[in-house]
């Protein structure tokens, strides 16, 4: 199973430890991985919207369903039905699932640039303690700048840990990967980069590549 882990701070240090048949993997992963969300997000209240919720006191678990919304400051969250459950340490544990066929969307700010980070994939689990978004299933994340379509990379599970400014990006088996979205081949990282505009916050840049992660 392929698998791309690099910090969000791109530099020539990481780029000289990395295997040379890494160096374009990890190339479109620094791109996308300083997308750090909004810092006034991690202070808001976590707020849902849903058609019914059954609350389980014993378990502290909320279970929603009929077209939920978990919103967070910018951070915006969409789901057939999502399990709600109270971490020890007073934060909230969502497991988000989507509806045959469909997909749990995800949705949040980048902080001080005109940059919103999109993804979608059949399973979402966000710990808002952490502040971790993990992808699970034709998992697709892309950087919207000043709204229009950028950065964008798939993968059979993508997970960003805020905490840790890791991005990861793992592609499928053959034996275990669900059948893949347009675009996104199974068993492997896949992604395309934007030349950023001149004058634009500083951030690896370049030509229009792809780029796939090695098994």
């Amino acid at each position: 199973m392929a698998a791309v882990a690099v910090p969000c701070w791109f530099s020539h240090r990481c780029l000289r430890s990395a295997p040379a048949l890494l160096a374009a993997a990890l190339l479109m992963i620094a791109s996308i991985a300083p997308a750090r969300a909004e810092r006034a997000d991690s202070s808001q209240p976590l707020a849902f919207d849903a058609g019914r919720m059954v609350l389980d006191g014993k378990r502290k678990v909320r279970v929603l369903s009929g077209g939920v919304e978990i919103s967070r400051g910018t951070l915006l969250l969409k789901a057939a039905q999502v399990e709600l459950k109270e971490t020890p340490q007073g934060g909230q544990f969502a497991i988000a699932t989507a509806t045959d066929g469909q997909f749990v969307t995800f949705r949040q700010k980048r902080e001080g640039v005109d940059e919103t980070v999109e993804g979608q994939s059949r399973r979402i689990e966000y710990d808002s303690v952490s502040e971790t978004v993990r992808f699970i299933g034709q998992a697709q994340v892309r950087v919207l700048r000043a709204g229009a379509p950028a950065d964008q990379v798939s993968g059979q599970t993508i997970v960003y840990d805020h905490g840790r400014d890791v991005f990861e990006v793992q592609g499928g088996t053959s034996a275990s990967a669900q059948p893949a979205a347009p675009g996104a081949a199974s068993g492997r990282v896949r992604g395309v980069l934007t030349p950023r505009p001149t004058g634009a916050a500083s951030r690896p840049a370049g030509a229009d590549a792809a780029a796939e992660g090695a098994r």
